[in-house]
């Protein structure tokens, strides 16, 4: 937040406080994180079996599942703590039946 007509730059945070600075150069820039008429990738974590986790892939546009873009994959992990999927890449820090901890090394490719 910038108070108007002043060179002071104001930041709030999650819990609603808010901290402010004089004299600050900043650059105001918009972007635009999701639309109704976006594109989205997502990998769903579905559990371990073993030595083996299922990940399941979703694309969605316009807010809806695209059916014939869902897939589950299987990895194992004995082979591998680096899974990889539409050049989304993961290591796995460690992972049970209901939660996964990892590392994203690299973010899907277009």
């Amino acid at each position: 937040m910038v108070k108007k007509n002043t060179h002071t730059l104001c930041v709030v945070t999650v819990f609603n406080l808010s901290s402010c600075a004089d004299n600050m150069p900043f650059e105001k820039t918009v972007l635009t994180i999701s639309s109704d008429n976006s594109f989205q990738q997502t990998l769903l974590y579905n559990g371990r079996v073993g030595n083996k986790i299922n990940i399941g892939y979703r694309e969605l546009s316009n807010n809806m599942a695209r059916p014939a873009f869902n897939n589950d994959v299987e990895y194992d992990l004995s082979e591998s703590k680096i899974i990889g999927y539409k050049g989304a890449r993961i290591e796995v820090i460690e992972a049970s039946n209901q939660s996964i901890t990892y590392k994203l090394l690299s973010n899907f490719k277009s």
